[in-house]
């Protein structure tokens, strides 16, 4: 199978498919079968993942720049240091379980996705848009979410302590059984017009 730039693996059959180093643009992998596949390294910009199937599949040290998923399956998919920059996940994706080891997802957008329960610690998803995304009982620890979108999303139950949220209007969210350290339920409270202080 010939990975190079602009090529029509649509629909392929690349069942544990294994690349290592592999750096290509504009490829149509939509339909495409990426079961057990393991890319290490790699690096895949602007390429079409629409409705393609990854289920338990490992990537590490990958890129996947301002990639379209669009009811694309990462069922069980592990996601180990990889950049997700610019990505966007439409339609109804399969995002759970699903394990993310770090990575940079900044202007990713997962508006309206289903990531309740994951745990997304450490993750940079500055500028990322999460509106009306199901974040609810996720783990967000140390998160960088600088300026993230967050326009009805569902937090309740998410832990996100230490994570960075300048710019983020958190005020207008359910937010019963959120975890939050001091620093973030002070400014918080100062955002609802409370006067913090002794």
């Amino acid at each position: 199978m010939d990975w190079v730039d602009g090529a029509d693996l649509s629909g392929a059959d690349l069942y544990a498919v294994e690349l290592d180093g592999v750096h290509v643009s504009g490829l149509d992998l939509s339909d495409a079968d990426l079961t057990e596949a393991r890319l290490v390294g790699c690096v895949l910009e602007d390429c079409d993942l629409s409705g393609a199937r990854l289920n338990a599949a490992v990537l590490e040290r990958t890129a996947l720049l301002r990639c379209r998923f669009r009811r694309t399956n990462l069922f069980d998919v592990r996601l180990a240091g990889c950049k997700l920059t610019g990505s966007t996940f439409e339609g109804d994706c399969i995002l759970r379980p699903l394990t993310v080891e770090g990575g940079d997802w900044s202007y990713v957008s997962l508006r309206g996705q289903n990531l309740a329960g994951a745990v997304l610690d450490g993750v940079r998803l500055a500028e990322a848009d999460l509106s009306g995304a199901d974040l609810r009982g996720a783990s967000l620890r140390g998160c960088d979410l600088a300026h993230a979108r967050v326009h009805e999303a569902k937090v309740a139950g998410a832990d996100l302590r230490g994570a960075d949220l300048e710019g983020v209007d958190l005020a207008p969210l359910d937010l019963t059984g959120t975890r939050l350290d001091l620093e973030q339920a002070v400014l918080l409270a100062r955002a609802r017009g409370a006067i913090v202080g002794p």
